[in-house]
């Protein structure tokens, strides 16, 4: 923290000092500013290793992959500010000026391109938020083709063009967190206000570098950015963390709480039993008859909990983490037993139409009326039926080969199509596409494997028209295309 302190010190001293070189002329302090700035970069060097260290032992002791992207990230920013600062690696190998440029470009786009990275584990953006994990990924490939551009431009058109990818990176993050609601409320605005900071620093960053204030007092600028911004991502980590530790806390209170009403009522028991055998029989039935009372209230407990743990709130039908350990288990089941096992993924048709034209409410509805007649579709027990995410459906179908996933698919598709939801004064019509594919004991098949089959499958249908079902064998793909 002192060196931290020391670090924003002597860069306020370098910009006051600055400014008497621009009003003044004087030699003196012209060389008093230089002699600032490299006791700055040492500092700012040592300091950054130090952050370095204690980020990959937060990463080792807390097995974070999260923290560990994030150590990676202050590397190469902390590298990138350097070389900017006239501090470089290739410097030691070659006198090229066009690869000062590329260096510089490649480790700022490097350090938007981890940092995007970090988000997404962060958010679960790949498995909650697939449309900002794909405008990340894509804007990924931009930046990194932006790096071959910077052999085209001077060392200032350079540090302009790579302040512009990383003010796109930020806005683009800043989108990211503005759509997602998935996870702790608290969280998101930390993570905004850690990019609004930083693009502040950016503006700043452009303004003096339109004043032609010198290089120096810039990268005094994206020093001062970059701890501020380790400081504030570092509480995040801590405030992710802490919440994690007092979720388990909660957890074991509770625990505790159980295994100290167990103790009493055995303790009491054991008092009953000592008593006259008259009153213990006595007792001993009343107190019995409690606790089963008591346990049955538990199991009733237990099971709602599981239940709230494994159903869709909105739906009715089972949830993504009960699909997920589901679908292990009859994989299993089917290996084992050498059954088929069928996968039948739903996605409802032009569901952002009905959300945008009728509202998020009469989206609800819409989910909930096809969750309900695929519940009443699936007569046997041992079919499951699953909201995978939005308005997007997963059943699980036991011992189905593919003739019976694609007569209860077509089944699905005709039962939608009849349906009509009423929401007000409107009704609306919906269609659904449906993919199917059956694992049939094929070698080096996973259950993810079998997922990106009916995934493929459902593309199949959508890129046909919609309102249809489309059947993916899986001996027929090429999943490495």
């Amino acid at each position: 923290m002192r060196n931290v302190i020391n670090s924003l010190i002597f860069c306020l001293i370098t910009l006051f000092t600055s400014f008497g070189v621009m009003a003044h002329g004087t030699h003196l302090v012209a060389k008093t500013s230089v002699l600032l700035q490299l006791h700055i970069q040492h500092i700012f060097i040592g300091s950054s290793l130090i952050l370095l260290l204690m980020c990959f032992t937060w990463a080792k002791a807390s097995r974070s992959y999260s923290v560990a992207t994030l150590a990676l990230f202050f590397t190469v920013k902390s590298l990138s500010i350097l070389v900017a600062g006239g501090i470089s690696l290739l410097a030691l190998l070659t006198n090229n000026l066009y690869f000062f440029n590329v260096e510089s470009i490649l480790l700022a786009n490097l350090s938007n391109i981890i940092f995007f990275i970090f988000t997404i584990k962060l958010f679960a953006l790949k498995k909650d938020e697939h449309n900002s994990y794909q405008l990340l990924l894509r804007l990924s490939i931009i930046i990194a083709l932006i790096v071959p551009l910077s052999f085209l431009f001077s060392p200032n058109h350079t540090w302009l063009l790579t302040q512009i990818s990383t003010s796109i990176s930020l806005l683009a993050l800043l989108y990211v967190t503005k759509c997602e609601k998935t996870v702790n409320v608290d969280l998101l605005k930390i993570f905004s206000l850690i990019l609004i900071v930083q693009l502040s620093f950016n503006v700043l960053a452009y303004l003096l570098y339109y004043l032609s204030f010198s290089a120096h007092i810039i990268n005094c600028v994206d020093m001062s950015a970059f701890w501020v911004m380790a400081i504030m991502v570092t509480y995040l980590m801590g405030h992710t963390y802490f919440c994690q530790l007092r979720d388990e806390k909660l957890a074991q209170q509770q625990v505790m709480s159980s295994v100290k009403t167990s103790e009493l009522a055995q303790k009491e028991l054991q008092i009953l039993q000592d008593e006259s055998q008259e009153q213990l029989e006595s007792r001993v039935q009343e107190r019995t008859l409690e606790l089963n009372i008591a346990l049955q209230e538990l199991e009733a407990v237990n099971q709602e909990l599981k239940e709230k743990n494994t159903l869709d709130d909105l739906s009715g039908l089972y949830n993504r983490r009960y699909y997920d350990q589901k679908i292990v288990a009859e994989f299993r089941r089917s290996r084992r037993n050498l059954t088929p096992l069928s996968i039948l993924l739903v996605d409802i048709d032009h569901f952002k139409n009905v959300n945008d034209s009728f509202g998020h409410l009469a989206g609800d509805k819409c989910i909930v009326e096809v969750a309900s007649m695929i519940k009443s579709l699936l007569r046997r027990s041992s079919d499951v039926g699953c909201r995978y995410g939005g308005e997007e459906f997963c059943l699980i179908l036991p011992e189905t080969d593919d003739k019976g996933a694609l007569a209860l698919a077509q089944e699905i598709c005709e039962n939608v199509r009849q349906q009509q939801v009423y929401n007000n004064e409107n009704v609306i019509k919906l269609t659904v596409s449906c993919g199917v594919t059956t694992y049939q004991q094929e070698k080096e098949i996973t259950p993810e494997i079998i997922f990106e089959y009916v995934d493929k499958a459902l593309y199949k249908a959508k890129a046909a028209g919609r309102d249809q079902v489309q059947v993916m064998p899986i001996e027929k793909i090429n999943l490495s295309s």
